[in-house]
């Protein structure tokens, strides 16, 4: 198996208040495909109940950095009560979601992806000599690129957000009536 190494550890996210979640996934997606990552979705879950929608997301991006490593994002985005409202903006009434969101973002760095090192133990001891001494430099600067990609999601995330602040939710809509 090859070597993955945790480079962001649980970067959360917190918000509560008016948001459209589809725009939400669609801001994600088109920063992924902006950097260059490919998209591996592992769970999409949504469930009705009295207070609201129930989503939970699973997305693991990844970027093949060169013949030995690979970066891999690992999104996960719990929605909580989860309702259509109608909200005020620049004095025009917009129909937008209303929710708590909590997201957790972790990087890692995938060393020899393709297991050329794993066939015999002696070739494992090579590769983490290999790894934590004569590639060390690359694999710094591979980690210092994910650190940088991980964080940069989190505050595109973080103003996309911030964008929603100055909503004034006006009135809530019950989850069992179809809004269209």
């Amino acid at each position: 198996m090859s070597e993955l190494r945790l480079v962001v550890d649980h970067l959360r996210l917190n918000y509560s208040g008016p948001f459209d979640a589809n725009a939400l996934f669609k801001h994600i997606n088109a920063f992924l495909f902006e950097r260059g990552f490919d998209l591996k979705v592992e769970k999409e879950f949504e469930q009705n109940t009295k207070t609201g929608k129930q989503m939970e997301f699973l997305i693991i991006p990844w970027k093949r950095i060169s013949d030995y490593t690979r970066h891999h994002i690992k999104v996960r985005i719990l929605v909580y009560d989860y309702n259509k409202v109608d909200a005020v903006v620049d004095k025009k009434k917009v129909k937008v979601g209303n929710g708590r969101v909590v997201m957790y973002i972790d990087g890692y760095l995938e060393l020899d992806q393709e297991e050329r090192w794993e066939s015999v133990p002696f070739f494992q001891f090579l590769r983490s000599i290999y790894n934590n001494f004569i590639y060390k430099v690359y694999t710094d600067r591979f980690e210092q690129r994910l650190s940088y990609d991980v964080h940069h999601l989190y505050d595109t995330i973080e103003r996309f957000f911030n964008m929603y602040k100055h909503y004034k939710v006006v009135s809530k809509v019950p989850p069992f009536v179809s809004v269209s």
